[in-house]
């Protein structure tokens, strides 16, 4: 039986954001509801809240509509799930609400950002 949990999209194609509920613990149920084949988490804030994405949606022809997101430097392209983790690393409903997460958001359209690659290390 899927566990359904309150969390937040933000879809840039219908340019919406939206509380909507998802087995966000089912790696189908989000690949299903971002529409993609692999995810990333992006824009982890201090109250445990992120964002999984497309972590393929710069490889796409063409890219899907993308949004920024307040305080985070790359554009996000496709639609992504704002959920919380909670200790033990396990994704729970968010902590933002959703007309804060909603004035985070701006929209952009059909834009085309250039995939790269960037590597952390540390010793």
């Amino acid at each position: 039986m899927s566990q359904l949990t309150k969390v937040i999209t933000i879809d840039p194609i219908r340019q919406v954001v939206e509380e909507i509920e998802l087995n966000i613990n089912s790696l189908s149920a989000l690949h299903d509801h971002i529409g993609c084949r692999t995810i990333d988490v992006v824009c982890r804030q201090t109250n445990g809240d992120a964002l999984t994405v497309d972590d393929e949606a710069l490889l796409s022809e063409p890219q899907p509509p993308a949004f920024r997101f307040e305080n985070y430097p790359y554009r996000i392209h496709g639609i992504a799930i704002v959920s919380g983790c909670d200790e033990e690393g396990n994704s729970i409903a968010p902590i933002s609400t959703l007309e804060e997460i909603s004035r985070r958001v701006r929209f952009l359209g059909y834009v085309y950002t250039k995939p790269s690659m960037s590597f952390i290390s540390w010793q």
